[in-house]
């Protein structure tokens, strides 16, 4: 499974990356493993319930999902991951982690602004995402009792 960002998508956000290291994919494979992690719990589960699936039988399928939403959010994370362990393997972290705290804010606006509009997913898993399946949003739901 692919990640949803590159080192080509990184260098469009903080182009003089390169100077730290040229090699990210640890941490994009990190980003999107606790991407996959918040959307299954907290856009999934609500949303598969208005197409009539059991999520305990069909868990949450990244290679469903319309990746062109989630690039700049793994971005985010991937940013925050690196600022991370370049901080921890300098003395004096603070340029870093001013970096780090930066792309953590961004990635949870990023994900709220995700979460609120909803996104695109083949619910039916016909190979392509239809009209019908492109931006679901979230919405609470009053049940009577």
């Amino acid at each position: 499974m692919a990640n949803y960002s590159t080192d080509e998508d990184l260098l469009r956000v903080r182009p003089g990356l390169l100077k730290y290291g040229a090699d990210w994919e640890e941490q994009h494979g990190a980003a999107k493993q606790i991407i996959d992690r918040e959307l299954e719990a907290r856009w999934y589960r609500e949303n598969a319930a208005n197409w009539n699936i059991d999520v305990t039988k069909v868990p949450f399928n990244a290679n469903l999902v319309d990746r062109t939403y989630l690039v700049r959010l793994s971005c985010y994370k991937t940013l925050e991951l690196i600022y991370t362990s370049l901080m921890l393997d300098t003395a004096e972290p603070d340029g870093f982690k001013d970096q780090r705290m930066i792309f953590a804010d961004l990635y949870r606006e990023e994900l709220s602004r995700i979460l609120s509009t909803g996104l695109g997913y083949d619910w039916d898993s016909s190979g392509a995402i239809e009209s019908d399946e492109r931006l679901q949003p979230r919405y609470r739901r009053l049940r009577r009792a």
